[in-house]
């Protein structure tokens, strides 16, 4: 699109730009720039690309929120098993999937292996890869806002 959105991301762990460009398209609420921002992070896999930057983005953010003291976590840990219930039974069954196997590393929990989740969203229809995708945008748009 020829426009731009105002750029108020607070999320450092996106660093992918085009993947940045995607979560400021959906606060600006830009449909437009939505679909075509989709359409892009839905084909760009690879470690690195646009759905990589907006998982780990995603998965940093959560568990800097989901961090108690009360129930320190270990790492490392699958996001999903440190996710609190409520926000798992949140997710839809391809984005619980993906994040049974995506890890969280680091000892402060500072680190995320997406690999696992990148090869199982190769596998996945064009469809379920989209209900991983807006779940993820849906998360990391709370976060932002």
């Amino acid at each position: 699109m020829g426009h731009r959105h105002p750029s108020k991301l607070k999320n450092p762990e996106v660093s992918h730009a085009r993947a940045r460009w995607l979560l400021r398209a959906e606060l600006a609420g830009c449909d437009a720039c939505r679909a075509e921002g989709d359409e892009h992070a839905l084909s760009d896999l690879a470690s690195g690309g646009v759905f990589d930057s907006l998982i780990t983005g995603f998965v940093l953010s959560r568990v800097q929120q989901w961090h108690s003291p009360s129930r320190p976590s270990q790492y490392p840990a699958t996001v999903y098993r440190i996710a609190p219930i409520h926000e798992r039974d949140f997710w839809r069954p391809p984005t619980q999937h993906c994040m049974r196997v995506c890890t969280v590393t680091g000892s402060g929990g500072n680190g995320v292996d997406t690999v696992p989740a990148l090869r199982e969203l190769r596998l996945m229809s064009t469809a379920d890869r989209a209900l991983v995708l807006d779940d993820i945008i849906d998360g990391l748009a709370e976060t932002e806002g």
